[in-house]
């Protein structure tokens, strides 16, 4: 259990936000999870499996464990199914319970560098749920594309 209001808080947000995603993903085909609506855009399951990619090793970052990352993988996923896609919501969304779990209050206040960007360990957790808000975003705006593009007849 998170001990700080901001933990709670961060998790409270990113519990919605896996709420989300499985109502997003269930019972789409693996079709339209992977049906991208142009080039150099990323399809539903990219978008989920890189916000959870990002949750899971920036929470880790701010939890102070040195977790391994393959950024650009979650951009080439294909072929998971909704199922798929939900267990990897739920695993994750255990594993970052436990790394906010792990947060004290020093690392909230510490200065964290990554390589693009510097933040209070704070700001890193609020970087990580807008950031996983805004792909959810792009990913309901895929599937209302989708649907559009006469793959309604598979999302039903």
């Amino acid at each position: 259990m998170p001990d700080s209001p901001l933990t709670a808080d961060v998790s409270s947000v990113l519990h919605l936000g896996h709420a989300a995603m499985r109502d997003l993903v269930a019972a789409l085909p693996v079709s339209a999870l992977d049906w991208k609506p142009g080039r150099e855009t990323n399809s539903i399951a990219a978008l989920v499996i890189h916000a959870l990619d990002s949750e899971r090793h920036l929470t880790g970052v701010v939890a102070d464990l040195a977790l391994p990352r393959d950024r650009e993988a979650a951009f080439r996923v294909e072929g998971l199914t909704g199922d798929e896609l939900v267990a990897q919501i739920d695993a994750v969304e255990r594993d970052v319970d436990g790394h906010l779990a792990l947060v004290t209050g020093d690392r909230l206040a510490a200065t964290i560098e990554r390589p693009n960007r510097t933040a209070t360990g704070a700001g890193w957790l609020v970087f990580v749920a807008a950031h996983s808000r805004e792909h959810i975003g792009q990913a309901s705006l895929t599937r209302q594309l989708a649907e559009q593009a006469g793959l309604d007849r598979l999302i039903g």
